[in-house]
């Protein structure tokens, strides 16, 4: 009787497991949340009395906390939020996320990046980059793209090319130009650590020769200098001045085809030789570097410096 009464049990209680599986997740969830909002309150309301203590004090405090979280999330949607953070404005004009003064530096109108480029063609000697750049208060390379586009129209214009102007004079209505620049200059920190070191007897009476010390502004014109270089370098390379008849194809699907009788060699004498780099051809003569190949060494050699960022 009593093992009956057992799987009869047994059997029911399978069956409301059964039942409940087969309810639907949002009454289940809803049945959920009814049960938490009435535990909710009657913890409140056991927690009003005195003497409050153990799991209900703390529920308590949870709730309460979760509620200030949330009031606190949906009286801030919709508002903008405090801006958090820092920014290490290098520069001397009060740079901030929301003032981005050296911005307008961008913003040159196209009448005076025309009148730059006349006047560097029509007298380079006087005005060059380094004079282009003092006079509208913007950097070298800036000059040197400016004048390298203006060259690049030019010659679009003498073939009849179309150019887009009415675009120009929408960017230019959208962003706003600027007749001269806000001085930019490149920049650079030079971080300071203290640096300790142990001496013996013999060398604590010796005068010490501390590391000739760099100012962060005598730093980045020596920097500058190198960039300028490096820039001018480069935008000769892709405006074609230099490696006129270099293969600039990269990433070809096969390699080219060998030659008959193989290929001709660059050859750089090692040690102590007077003996300049040459071609050896696959006939056995020799022959000095042109200037394309001159122009492909000094690419594919790496630059004795750090990186400057």
């Amino acid at each position: 009787m009593l093992r009956a009464v057992a799987k009869a049990a047994a059997s029911s209680t399978r069956r409301a497991a059964h039942a409940s599986r087969a309810t639907c997740p949002s009454d289940r969830l809803r049945a959920l949340s009814t049960s938490a909002d009435a535990s909710t309150t009657a913890t409140e309301g056991e927690g009003e009395g005195e003497g409050e203590d153990g799991p209900s004090a703390v529920n308590r405090k949870l709730t309460e906390s979760a509620r200030a979280v949330r009031k606190q999330s949906s009286a801030a949607i919709g508002q903008r939020r405090d801006t958090w953070g820092w920014l290490y404005d290098l520069t001397d004009s009060g740079e901030t996320a929301e003032r981005w003064v050296n911005g307008a530096n961008a913003r040159l109108s196209d009448r005076v990046k025309t009148a730059m480029y006349l006047m560097h063609k029509e007298d380079p000697e006087t005005w060059t980059m380094s004079a282009l750049a003092t006079k509208y208060k913007i950097r070298e390379q800036r000059v040197g793209a400016i004048v390298a586009l203006k060259r690049s129209e030019e010659r679009f214009v003498e073939n009849n090319e179309t150019l887009y102007h009415d675009l120009e004079t929408l960017m230019e209505q959208s962003y706003g130009t600027v007749d001269v620049g806000t001085g930019e200059r490149h920049v650079t920190d030079v971080p300071t650590t203290p640096m300790f070191q142990t001496v013996s007897e013999y060398e604590r009476g010796r005068a010490a020769r501390p590391k000739k010390f760099v100012e962060a502004s005598e730093l980045a014109r020596r920097e500058e200098k190198v960039l300028v270089r490096e820039f001018f370098e480069r935008l000769r390379y892709n405006t074609l001045e230099t490696g006129t008849n270099l293969n600039r194809v990269s990433r070809r699907a096969s390699a080219p085809r060998r030659p008959e009788g193989g290929y001709a060699l660059h050859v750089t004498p090692l040690g102590d030789t007077p003996l300049e780099p040459y071609i050896a051809n696959k006939d056995g003569t020799q022959r000095v570097l042109n200037d394309d190949e001159r122009e492909y060494v000094r690419r594919r050699t790496p630059k004795p410096r750090r990186r400057i960022l």
